[in-house]
């Protein structure tokens, strides 16, 4: 999961902090979302035209140099998919911004003279809902993959 490496403080200074807050976090969550997607589709489309390119080389006769590395772009990309989880960390990211933009919604329809403590401890609470609920389903996602295992020593 990648995150902004320095966070601006620019929302603390807006009229209405909670709220540029809240449009901060959802433009983080856009961003994520549109670098898996275009990820996943590169990842995907690059395997994809790989091992088909590997299978055509391979029955054209193509010299053994040309179809290895052409196999070996479908590894690499294989690689990059297992790696990444492109396709996972989507949707993950894509259902963040889906609930914080819902979240904002909700509080922009109340009228400016109806936004009390209740309206914004509701926006505060969906804000950190979304981070925690991310962050968890990225854990949960980085635990299915799980660890290789260790080469034994043969002691």
């Amino acid at each position: 999961m990648r995150r902004r490496t320095a966070v601006g403080q620019a929302w603390a200074s807006q009229p209405d902090p909670l709220l540029a807050l809240a449009r901060q976090e959802l433009e983080f969550y856009a961003g994520a979302c549109d670098r898996a997607r275009w990820l996943h589709y590169t990842t995907e489309l690059g395997a994809l035209a790989a091992t088909s390119a590997t299978v055509v080389a391979a029955g054209l006769h193509a010299p053994a140099w040309l179809t290895a590395l052409i196999a070996g772009g479908a590894v690499f990309f294989t690689g990059m998919r297992q790696l990444f989880n492109p396709g996972s960390r989507w949707v993950l990211a894509a259902q963040a911004r889906e609930s914080l933009r819902r979240a904002i919604d909700r509080y922009l329809l109340l009228p400016p003279a109806e936004r009390d403590v209740d309206a914004r401890a509701a926006l505060h609470r969906a804000i950190d809902e979304v981070g925690t609920s991310e962050l968890r389903g990225w854990a949960e996602v980085q635990g299915q993959r799980g660890e290789p295992p260790l080469p034994s020593s043969g002691v």
